[in-house]
């Protein structure tokens, strides 16, 4: 199977048939994430429509940890679809609150998509030391931007980079032994 990596190297070089197999692997998921948070089809299709169509338009700014793609259409999702819950009128909206517990964590829900690249990498998380933890917690699942993790955290900046460099760099790791025990499998 071709890594996510390959596939937007792939996309980059305007091979749509490589787009088309990362919107084939993930857009599952990204409608069942959809739905969750709006429990509505119709809101859930615009939504992984706009996940995708921003993935496209952005893909040479994306940056994976690892190889999957899902973690960051996720996180644009969750983008769209709280600008979708401030379009909406008062009345036809889910309340922010419901929609915050949601994203809270979103790999919790058992209709997400549980592959065991998924299922690893929430075990990981939860194996993160307090600061990391939460500092995934901040910027991936609550979108937090650096700046605002590290004054929530009460970090300087810098430390945060650091920080977040050494967490990318163990996930590489774990995700390349994971891999190569799954394919021992």
């Amino acid at each position: 199977m071709i890594s996510d990596t390959e596939l937007i190297q792939r996309s980059m070089d305007r091979d749509d048939r490589a787009f088309s197999e990362l919107f084939d692997r993930h857009s599952t998921a990204i409608y069942r994430y959809a739905f969750r948070l709006t429990r509505d089809a119709e809101d859930s299709q615009k939504l992984v429509h706009d996940t995708f169509v921003t993935a496209w338009k952005r893909l040479a700014d994306i940056s994976l940890v690892g190889e999957s793609l899902l973690p960051w259409l996720i996180a644009a999702c969750r983008d769209h679809a709280f600008a979708l819950r401030r379009s909406a009128p008062e009345s036809s909206s889910l309340p922010l609150e419901w929609i915050n517990a949601e994203l809270a964590n979103p790999l919790a829900n058992e209709q997400f998509a549980r592959g065991p690249e998924v299922e690893w990498a929430y075990a990981a998380i939860e194996r993160l030391g307090e600061t990391d933890r939460r500092l995934v917690e901040l910027c991936l699942y609550e979108g937090r931007s650096y700046a605002e993790a590290a004054v929530l955290l009460g970090l300087v900046p810098s430390t945060l980079t650091t920080i977040v460099e050494r967490t990318r760099g163990r996930a590489r790791v774990l995700l390349s032994r994971f891999k190569e025990s799954e394919a021992m499998l």
